[in-house]
C-alpha cells in the first residue's frame, strides 16, 4: 500500500491509500488544495491565493509499520531501501552508509537474514542492528502509524 499523504495529518485529514503508485493522480485534488491554502492563508495573512488548485501531489511509499526497509531481497544482487515514507530524505547519508555496509557484507558472502549486519556510527561509536529495518523483521505493532514511529 502506498499513502498518497504525510505521516502527521490530523484525523480530519483521512489518509488515502492506493495499491498501485502508477496510477496515483498526481493533480491536487481541490479538497486538499482548499485544506492547505485555508491554512497557509490563515498563518500569512498577506498570502495570495490562486482561483483554482495549483501544485504538486504525490504519494510517499510506507510499510505497514512505517519502519523504512533497507535489506537485500529474495533475488541475489538485489538491494531496497523503501518505504520511508520521503522522511528518510534526511537521513539519506546514513541510509546510504547502512545500505553499502549490507551490500559489502552480503556480496561478501555474509548472511544478512540469519544474522543481521551490525552498522557502527562513524560518528558515534554507537551500533545500530541493521536486522530492525529487514524486510523479514516482525511488524512493529505498536506503531504510531506515522514517521514518529
Amino acid at each position: 500500500m502506498v499513502s498518497t499523504s504525510g505521516g502527521t495529518e490530523p484525523e480530519c485529514d483521512p489518509l488515502p491509500w492506493i495499491d498501485d503508485p502508477d496510477a496515483a493522480d498526481l493533480t491536487p485534488t481541490r479538497t486538499a488544495y482548499e485544506a492547505q491554502v485555508t491554512r497557509a492563508a490563515r498563518r500569512f495573512g498577506e498570502l495570495g491565493v490562486p482561483p483554482r488548485p495549483l501544485g504538486i501531489a504525490g504519494v510517499y511509499d510506507v510499510s505497514s509499520d512505517w519502519t523504512p526497509i533497507y535489506d537485500r531481497t529474495s533475488l541475489d544482487g538485489f538491494y531496497v531501501a523503501i518505504g520511508t515514507s520521503g522522511n528518510q530524505f534526511k537521513n539519506a547519508p546514513v541510509a546510504g552508509q547502512f545500505m553499502r555496509d549490507i551490500v559489502l557484507a552480503v556480496e561478501d558472502g555474509h548472511d544478512h537474514d540469519a544474522d543481521p549486519v551490525q552498522y557502527r556510527g562513524e560518528r558515534t561509536g554507537l551500533t545500530v542492528d541493521l536486522g530492525s529495518y529487514s524486510r523479514r523483521r516482525p511488524v512493529n505493532a505498536e506503531s504510531s502509524g506515522t514517521v514518529m514511529g
